[in-house]
């Protein structure tokens, strides 16, 4: 009886660092769920190269920006926008903010790109030339679709606001040291500073700094809503 016990005890003991070496080499795989298969499939082109991949804000549509050969293309959902490189530097050394309308239909980018007025030095003496240091910057440009606005100064990046129903874009930006709002194809100012805000109801308001008072004016009418 006492053998048996000393034969047993070993075998007992390198079992059981059989069963915690054994557990150690195969972890216990992590819990996962199963997409519900309530979804929606689209087709992407065969690109070369994908930037950019992101959701709407409604949870609706998406946006994939990619490259095919030499050219860019913007797809929101079934819509694909070609030639979407407008004049944006095609390196992407500083990456572009991007921008969804909640409805989908408008897709902006907000990038910089080198001022090409520093490198045409006039003529003579190069310490002559008075360059206002905003001209130093790199140049702000707006593409919504396929339509390009800029350069604009480059102490003040736009950011691109939506009405709910994508029918109104706008932003804020700056021209050689005064302030302008772009509603659509409507621009307002110069002002001495200004902000944009549209509400998730539609409201629209203007605020400006104009001869020392503050002011905060809405917008009754909305502007020419551009054709999509």
């Amino acid at each position: 009886m006492k053998q048996n016990l000393k034969i047993s005890l070993p075998v007992l003991i390198f079992g059981m660092v059989s069963l915690t070496l054994t557990s150690g080499c195969n972890p216990e795989p992590p819990k996962t769920r199963r997409l519900p298969h309530d979804y929606s499939r689209y087709k992407l082109s065969k690109y070369d190269s994908l930037e950019y991949f992101n959701i709407s804000p409604d949870g609706n549509r998406f946006m994939a920006l990619y490259k095919i050969k030499d050219q860019w293309f913007a797809q929101v959902n079934e819509r694909v926008f070609e030639d979407f490189q407008g004049t944006l530097l095609d390196s992407f050394s500083s990456k572009p903010k991007y921008s969804l309308s909640p409805e989908g239909s408008r897709v902006g980018l907000v990038y910089q790109k080198e001022n090409p007025y520093l490198f045409r030095v006039a003529s003579g003496d190069p310490g002559r030339a008075n360059i206002p240091p905003a001209d130093t910057l790199p140049r702000w440009f707006v593409q919504i679709n396929q339509n390009v606005y800029g350069g604009f100064d480059g102490d003040h990046m736009p950011v691109v606001k939506y009405s709910p129903d994508g029918s109104v874009f706008g932003f804020v930006y700056k021209n050689r040291g005064w302030y302008y709002i772009r509603l659509n194809d409507e621009i307002f100012g110069p002002y001495q500073k200004a902000d944009l805000g549209i509400t998730s109801d539609g409201r629209i308001t203007i605020a400006r700094i104009d001869k020392g008072y503050a002011y905060l004016e809405e917008i009754e009418k909305t502007p020419n809503p551009k054709q999509r």
